[in-house]
């Protein structure tokens, strides 16, 4: 006689949905204050490359004390400023620099904005009661870090900028800022708002800063990201990574944010730490933020210097090598993404199905219990400056390509699947639906559209000529508007 096996039963070990986790913040963080939020104390982002930070990726930076600096390397994160607008929130005010929250919290009082989702994170969790304890005037240590070292880059994305990019920084040395009615590329106007960066060559208080802190800062990090620039043309990336590797921590969440197509040496030296960091244990996670903005030759338009085929060779590399590697394709969501975004999110379906793995274990009881590991995420931020790429310029003709986009989505959620390690996630569909709705409210003044479109035609003019591109072969879908726009303002 054969002896039956064991039952399967039915396990979905996955993470927290942040949506839920969100909205079960929500009453916390009013007990303390109505405009509170965790990431004006926990959460920093630091540009030592031209020595301003913010909180989060939203409130726009401002400068660091470089003198503070030196005498205390925590005033990278606890500026004059922050303490200034942590004092609001503790009020119930909310600062002016945290506009794109109050904006969607306006929008519907049933709309969860990024404050609700970063406090309701594991990062802000674990410092909830030192923020509590401590005010508005605490020196705090921030749980979640974002660090970019230098503006070193490789590409020259068509909404960046000379003082994030050094590919932009030679395309205006060389040619000069474009003929856009805001200075957007000029390398002066960021010299004199005091964010170029600091060149290689000379001495840089905020990076020694960092790194008089990092013995101190790195114990009670939960989060710690490296950008750019790109972030593997810089040495100091690497310097972490060599520091996890022989001071490891199982509670930190490690990530890196990278264009996937650099030389294939650099990728090959990130890759075969990332393994040893992975295989050993030395962090709790490894995400690679992949930034990409559309499919194909749309995709290398916008990203100029991009090699498509490359990045996904390279994220199909990353995704094999590394253990339990994560990627998120992070989308600047700007309106040249809209023709190809329903083809990227396709080929990350793809992805999910070649690197998705469902798994068994056997339990005490002799059952097994069927879990899965999500390897593939998208993330899709929008693009809200410079106005004359993002979303709000889209007229009504064209919103069919996200709407489409978007009922792709909800077709393919993972929780509507056989697998649940295959597909969106509900929150993943609510960000790009919020974007649409942001699309949809275009802009709030005749004159603010027409300056939009006069620029959107003055900038991709003289790209395709610097570049030799062609918006109108790349984009066919824009053409129309492309032409239309450039009779109406003679440019």
């Amino acid at each position: 006689m054969t002896k039956k096996s064991a039952p399967v039963k039915t396990n979905f070990e996955l993470d927290p949905d942040p949506h839920t986790a969100a909205n079960m913040v929500t009453p916390r963080l009013d007990e303390i204050s109505s405009s509170m939020c965790m990431a004006k104390w926990l959460w920093t982002s630091v540009h030592l490359t031209n020595g301003t930070t913010n909180s989060c990726y939203l409130p726009p930076v401002h400068k660091m004390d470089p003198e503070a600096v030196k005498l205390n390397p925590k005033a990278l994160h606890n500026t004059k400023e922050k303490k200034e607008q942590r004092a609001m929130m503790l009020k119930g005010e909310q600062p002016e620099g945290c506009s794109y929250c109050w904006n969607i919290e306006k929008m519907d009082k049933t709309f969860i904005s990024d404050r609700h989702y970063r406090s309701s994170e594991p990062w802000a969790q674990a410092g909830w009661d030192d923020v509590v304890a401590g005010g508005a005037d605490v020196d705090i240590e921030p749980t979640y870090m974002e660090v970019n070292f230098n503006h070193a880059c490789n590409l020259a994305c068509s909404y960046c900028s000379p003082h994030l990019s050094s590919k932009w920084a030679e395309d205006i040395e060389a040619e000069g800022p474009y003929p856009t009615k805001v200075p957007h590329n000029s390398i002066d106007y960021f010299k004199q708002i005091g964010q170029y960066p600091i060149p290689n060559r000379e001495a840089n208080p905020y990076v020694d800063g960092f790194w008089k802190w990092w013995p101190e800062l790195y114990p009670k990090l939960k989060n710690f990201r490296m950008t750019g620039g790109e972030p593997l043309m810089d040495k100091n990336t690497f310097k972490v990574l060599d520091y996890v590797i022989d001071n490891g921590r199982e509670d930190l969440e490690l990530a890196v944010t990278t264009n996937a197509s650099v030389p294939d040496k650099l990728w090959d030296k990130f890759v075969d730490k990332v393994s040893f960091i992975s295989e050993y244990k030395k962090c709790k996670r490894f995400r690679c933020f992949v930034s990409v903005d559309g499919w194909g030759d749309q995709a290398e338009y916008m990203r100029h210097g991009l090699d498509f085929d490359k990045m996904m060779n390279n994220v199909n590399n990353y995704l094999t090598r590394v253990d339990e590697g994560l990627v998120t394709f992070i989308v600047t969501f700007n309106m040249l993404s809209l023709p190809s975004i329903q083809r990227l999110l396709k080929g990350i379906l793809e992805l999910q199905r070649i690197h998705n793995v469902s798994k068994t274990r056997r339990e005490a009881d002799g059952t097994l219990t069927v879990y899965g590991h999500h390897k593939v995420f998208i993330d899709t931020p929008m693009l809200r400056y410079p106005e004359w790429q993002s979303l709000q310029l889209v007229p009504e003709s064209h919103w069919h390509y996200a709407d489409d986009a978007l009922d792709f989505m909800k077709a393919n959620i993972d929780k509507h699947r056989k697998s649940r390690w295959i597909g969106f996630k509900p929150h993943q569909i609510e960000r790009f639906g919020r974007s649409i709705e942001f699309m949809k409210q275009g802009f709030d003044s005749q004159e603010k559209l027409e300056d939009a479109q006069e620029n959107f035609v003055r900038f991709f003019d003289a790209h395709d000529v610097r570049r030799k591109t062609d918006i109108v072969k790349t984009f066919p879908e824009f053409a129309g508007l492309y032409k239309e726009w450039k009779a109406k303002y003679d440019v």
